[in-house]
């Protein structure tokens, strides 16, 4: 039986025949439906996770039908989506015996082996199908299945090999050119996907799918307008394909062309379901140009599809820190970290307005918690020991400082940073030396001394030992 021969039955007609089942089902009574009525009722019930109910309409199909495959391939199936393989495999069999050339019997048996993790003899079934099957979807579909098997062992270039051998068979597969980009953005071969998709397009020029994979592509080499041109084909042939106008937007956004990538947002929010991700977007570019309160607009309709979206609080407070409104930058920074307790952005985001506002005691409480979280970042050595000084607990600001220096030896950056505190401490001698170093371990980057202290280009002795070491 071929299960898209008959014609689909109106939730009422399916709901009176699965009340008729159930009802000599319950009196024992003895029910001859046709096939494609015992089909509806398995795929009901296969669809609502009533899989004991699906599998006694099985059992009673093959009692009625013993010589259909189709049944005996249903049950396999409805038990191997259970992890019941071993008992799915005898009914395979027998589906196999009675219709050898069923495509679909060898699919399910590939899938039991995959989900076994026997990857070898899921390969070999796949292959001996591929030797019986006659038209260009079987040979799609087993190209397809093989890709599963390859990407369940990681292995991303036999991947990519399986699913340009399923669009040669099939151009327009969807799931096909899907996959192919997502193994193109995991493998990054831009070159290999340009060729393969302009060959593509030359056969299939109306492939929508093909121009939005080839735009992909092609930002993936930074040849933007080229991934522009190739995204606006995708939307001449589907104009309702939203991915294509975000993608189009994310390009414009990366070339700091914040107005374009704007009106391209807004109509993929137009052609979609409300986005945080896409009020995100919207609200960066805003923030980029410098419109702070339609950032925050759109942050708060983010927030409002997901009040838990902890990355919308952490910008609206980057937009107040831009205003230099500290207060409200620490209330959204606060919601942020309350949501994600263990991100370093938002931690120290938030340890850097409590000192701009002088509450250099809880910054230095949430730098301390950074640098247990991330030990290991230098930078999270130079944020303690800088708060610690700006509360002017000049002891443990140094304690920090040398512990890094021995950590990160011959660190000019430490040494600069050093400099400029023990000049602050009154502490000349010292802080002469600590720039010495600095310039002895790397010269060019001593302009960190005067972006620490402006006051420093004034300074006759620094200015004199900084000469003494140039070039």
């Amino acid at each position: 039986m071929d299960e898209n021969e008959f014609m689909e039955p109106s939730f009422g007609e399916l709901v009176e025949l699965i009340k008729q089942y159930e009802e000599a089902e319950k009196e024992s009574q003895q029910i001859f439906l046709e096939e494609d009525s015992y089909d509806q009722i398995v795929q009901f019930y296969h669809d609502n996770r009533e899989y004991s109910k699906a599998l006694r309409v099985t059992e009673a199909a093959i009692n009625q039908y013993p010589f259909s495959s189709f049944f005996y391939t249903k049950k396999a199936e409805i038990l191997a989506n259970q992890k019941r393989f071993e008992e799915a495999l005898p009914y395979l069999d027998e589906a196999e015996r009675l219709d050898p050339n069923d495509i679909n019997i060898f699919l399910i048996r590939a899938d039991v082996y995959l989900w076994e993790g026997s990857h070898a003899e899921a390969m070999e079934v796949v292959e001996r199908a591929m030797s019986i099957a006659h038209d260009a979807e079987d040979r799609c579909e087993l190209y397809l299945e093989m890709a599963d098997i390859w990407e369940d062992q990681e292995k991303y270039f036999e991947v990519m090999n399986s699913l340009k051998n399923a669009i040669r068979e099939d151009p327009m597969n969807e799931e096909s050119l899907n996959r192919l980009w997502f193994c193109t953005e995991l493998t990054e071969t831009y070159a290999e996907s340009v060729q393969f998709h302009e060959a593509l397009i030359e056969e299939s020029p109306y492939s929508y799918l093909a121009w939005f994979n080839l735009g992909h592509a092609y930002s993936g080499l930074e040849k933007f307008e080229q991934a522009i041109d190739a995204f606006s084909y995708a939307i001449a042939i589907d104009e309702d394909f939203d991915p294509a106008y975000t993608s189009t937007a994310d390009v414009l956004f990366v070339t700091d062309d914040y107005s374009r990538a704007l009106s391209f947002y807004n109509e993929a929010i137009r052609l979609s379901k409300p986005n945080k991700e896409l009020y995100l977007k919207v609200a960066v570019c805003y923030e980029r140009l410098e419109d702070m309160g339609k950032s925050r607009s759109y942050l708060r309709k983010a927030i409002t599809v997901d009040p838990y979206f902890d990355e919308a609080h952490y910008r609206i407070g980057e937009t107040y820190r831009i205003e230099d409104d500290w207060i409200k930058a620490i209330s959204s920074y606060e919601r942020a970290v309350k949501l994600n307790k263990e991100n370093l952005d938002y931690l120290t985001a938030l340890a850097e307005a409590y000192l701009s506002t002088e509450e250099g005691d809880k910054a230095v409480e949430i730098f301390e918690r950074i640098f247990q979280l991330d030990p290991q970042s230098k930078q999270h050595w130079i944020n303690l020991a800088t708060a610690y000084y700006n509360i002017e607990n000049y002891r443990k600001a140094f304690q920090v400082l040398n512990e890094a220096e021995q950590k990160y030896d011959n660190s000019a950056d430490i040494y600069y940073i050093k400099s400029v505190f023990y000049n602050r401490a009154g502490n000349r001698h010292e802080a002469l030396l600590s720039l010495e170093k600095g310039l002895l371990a790397n010269f060019d980057e001593h302009p960190l001394i005067f972006e620490m202290d402006d006051m420093l280009l004034d300074d006759a002795a620094f200015l004199q030992v900084i000469e003494q070491y140039r070039d």
